[in-house]
């Protein structure tokens, strides 16, 4: 149990640091009516899954996640900061960095403590 939950948190890791590789590059950002839903959709989950995670925990990690956006940033605001991070701005990538990491000490607490 304890390797495993090891080798998921390192890829966990990997997933949450290269953020940059898993958002598409969009100049059309309007084709999404909702961002939040889109990110989850089409990058976090499958991108989660692709580093190792079963299908619950990256929902779990994904909900997690994009939920906290929502709370922190309006529609506008979250679609401005993924323009930025898209352009490989720095600082929005160590923003949604942030948030990825947070939920990930909330995911890897719960795994821990599964029966």
């Amino acid at each position: 149990m304890i390797n495993s939950t090891h080798y998921k948190f390192a890829l966990l890791t990997l997933l949450v640091m290269s953020l940059g590789s898993i958002v598409p590059v969009s100049k059309n950002v309007s084709a999404a009516s909702d961002p939040f839903t889109d990110f989850y959709k089409k990058n976090c989950v499958p991108e989660a899954q692709a580093s190792g995670l079963t299908k619950e925990e990256s929902r779990k990690l994904c909900n997690c996640t994009v939920n906290t956006l929502k709370i922190k940033y309006t529609l506008n605001d979250f679609q401005n900061l993924l323009a930025r991070y898209r352009n490989r701005n720095l600082k929005a990538k160590e923003i949604l960095t942030s948030y990825g990491t947070a939920c990930f000490d909330e995911v890897l607490g719960d795994l821990l403590f599964e029966d």
